[in-house]
């Protein structure tokens, strides 16, 4: 089974911990490679080891990780696996209206889903006004980081 991952983590612990999983299961191969921002990760593995490997990709501190896709063989590669996004994940894209003014410094209130969260602006220079429908970029904390239409030219 192959797996991609694209992942956020230190160097040196994520190299460790694929080398020490690689000595135990003898069968895993992986491909790692350097981004920008991250790393694109690509293993190969027997699919009853794949929640042995997530669990110690879980175990480094700091680490962020996406699978981006997986491959099977068999079954797997006849059917397009889609994965479900939950919790914060599911967040993200989604419109949501102001309900106060967003500013940079002090951010503001959004209703999503029927639900009241904190905002803040993903750019610095954007002020959003309420009742302006903004678009979820991500999730920091307990508030949404959102991005909507520009009031006033941007002095950056």
């Amino acid at each position: 089974m192959k797996v991609i991952f694209t992942v956020k983590a230190d160097e040196l612990k994520l190299a460790q911990m694929l080398s020490k999983f690689g000595e135990k299961y003898s069968r895993m191969t992986y491909k790692l490679n350097r981004r920008p921002k991250d790393y694109l990760l690509e293993v190969d593995l027997n699919s009853e080891d794949l929640g042995e490997f997530i669990r110690r990709l879980n175990h480094i501190k700091d680490a962020t990780y996406n699978i981006e896709e997986i491959r099977g063989g068999g079954l797997l590669d006849k059917v397009n696996v889609s994965l479900l996004r939950t919790n914060s994940d599911a967040l993200v894209g989604k419109i949501a209206v102001a309900k106060t003014d967003i500013d940079p410094t002090d951010g503001g209130v959004v209703k999503l889903d029927e639900e009241l969260w904190l905002a803040k602006t993903v750019d610095d220079c954007q002020t959003i006004k309420e009742t302006s429908k903004v678009r979820v970029i991500r999730v920091e904390g307990v508030s949404l980081i959102v991005d909507g239409e520009t009031d006033e030219e941007c002095p950056c």
